[in-house]
């Protein structure tokens, strides 16, 4: 079958100027504005670029890997056929950077090409970078607009941990589990507030003072808050090996509980299917290989980084489905789903 289908299918390429709209109201969701620098790669980064043009948007430049043309040396992807101006073709050693200071230099450079090149706006597709709350508030703090969710609904929704967290506190049903692993890692060597307290004093890490002696906060919801601040100043409190003690806890606890049931140990960050693992039925043992692994490929192996893992019950018959929605915090609307 040829690609003529594609290329010349109605329901899926248009002519999207809202500008040129018989309609005063929607002129005003006239997009050419917009100069986007396009941070995501593969089949998304080619479609954002199909649809920008047919936005009537026509300054956009990419970010391209030279770990792409080291590894497909004779390879020219489609999107690179397309972009006829090589100045906005963007060359950056990898898109994430391999740990925490590789990240927060790739940030930075991504702002300076932004910047040094005229863009005004941040698409970085789905999953993964998208899901970066650190990326996030770091491009809005340059005054980059970024194609997305704000930063705050990010951290509440983009991390895993966080979400489900937000789903139990408004009644939603989850998948069984641990969501908070170094929290009770960490509890483990400071096992009161008192104790938490003077970890934050001795670390001197910016812990509002107040919530050590809230006695309507949780112990772990405390350790959360230390955990935190320890993220912000960028220092560990745990070790990988004492995490991995914990998370094999969780796991033969949950192999009790549910002994007809595989275990899924999932990264709080990623999209994409990246750093999740399966664990078998008395396969217990693994966790810590498995653990590791997903720290490695989500790369949050770096001093400071957040290490969570969630440990859930592995639901063996379901669907995926997602949903698009796009709200305001007053109203919102679906934008269709896939399965």
């Amino acid at each position: 079958m040829s690609n003529e289908h594609y290329l010349h299918n109605p329901l899926i390429h248009a002519d999207r100027r809202l500008g040129r709209h018989r309609s005063p109201w929607v002129r005003q969701f006239d997009c050419t504005h917009i100069a986007p620098l396009i941070i995501c790669r593969g089949p998304i980064r080619k479609e954002a670029m199909d649809v920008f043009r047919e936005m009537g948007i026509s300054h956009f430049g990419i970010l391209l890997s030279e770990k792409d043309s080291i590894t497909y040396q004779n390879a020219l992807a489609p999107e690179l056929r397309a972009m006829t101006d090589p100045d906005r073709i963007h060359r950056v050693p990898d898109y994430t950077g391999a740990n925490k200071e590789e990240r927060d230099q790739r940030i930075r450079q991504i702002i300076n090409i932004a910047h040094d090149n005229g863009y005004n706006a941040i698409f970085a597709g789905y999953g993964f970078m998208a899901e970066d709350e650190t990326m996030v508030s770091a491009m809005e703090a340059a005054g980059l607009n970024f194609i997305g969710p704000c930063s705050r609904t990010v951290h509440d929704a983009g991390l895993k941990d966080e979400a489900k967290r937000t789903a139990l506190k408004a009644g939603v049903s989850v998948t069984p589990g641990v969501d908070n692993a170094t929290a009770l890692t960490l509890l483990k060597k400071h096992p009161d507030a008192a104790a938490l307290k003077a970890l934050a004093h001795e670390k001197g890490l910016a812990v509002d003072a107040a919530l050590f002696d809230d006695d309507s906060l949780a112990l772990e919801d405390l350790a959360d808050d230390v955990l935190a601040a320890s993220y912000d100043k960028g220092i560990d409190l745990y070790t990988v090996d004492e995490l991995c003690e914990t998370l094999t806890e969780v796991v033969e606890k949950m192999a009790t509980d549910y002994p007809e049931n595989r275990v899924r140990l999932k990264a709080i960050s990623g999209g994409g299917g990246k750093g999740q693992r399966i664990l078998g039925i008395g396969e217990a043992a693994r966790t810590p290989e498995l653990a590791r692994e997903i720290l490695n490929e989500v790369k949050t192996t770096g001093v400071g980084d957040n290490k969570n893992i969630l440990v859930e019950l592995n639901i063996e018959t379901t669907r995926h489905q997602e949903i698009q929605v796009l709200g305001n915090g007053d109203w919102c609307i679906t934008l269709g789903g896939r399965d």
